[in-house]
């Protein structure tokens, strides 16, 4: 009776590890995980709009109600404080978000570029709400920002 129950755990046990991704999994390589601590995000021209860093941020992203922004790009911060670009080339990453209110804004991105690394506000409404960003990988997420104050005009 014990060796089954034994083996059973033994078996749970081996199915979780083996089909987890974990990025101490040495079965999943590390270069498969995006790692980063921070985004940046910068406007049309080229400028930085909004920094965060380890889920802290004083910036706000800004639109205006009933209006598309010009497009944003963003880059990631690694743990070494280095601005680095996107995982671009890499169909397993892709680019999310969640905002906390959606009657007041929502995201946009040209289509065939659906989880890529640029994207404009639309402005539903004048309002202020959360928004976080998001690196999908494989169903979950290797880099989350926390919330971003997001304001309609």
């Amino acid at each position: 009776m014990y060796h089954k129950i034994f083996y059973l755990l033994f078996s749970l046990f081996l199915i979780f590890n083996l089909t987890s991704c974990d990025k101490d999994d040495p079965l999943s390589p590390a270069e498969d995980h995006f790692e980063a601590i921070g985004m940046v995000v910068y406007d049309a021209t080229g400028m930085e709009t909004l920094r965060i860093l380890r889920g802290v941020t004083a910036d706000t992203l800004f639109g205006e109600a009933g209006k598309r922004s010009d497009h944003y790009t963003v880059k990631f911060i690694d743990d070494k404080e280095n601005i680095i670009d996107a995982p671009e080339d890499d169909p397993d990453h892709k680019f999310a978000w969640e905002i906390a209110d959606k009657s007041v804004a929502s995201i946009y991105q040209h289509p065939g570029e659906e989880g890529g690394f640029e994207f404009h506000i639309d402005g539903l409404k004048a309002g202020i709400t959360s928004i976080e960003f998001f690196i999908e990988h494989e169903g979950h997420s290797d880099y989350r920002t926390g919330k971003i104050p997001l304001q309609i005009k």
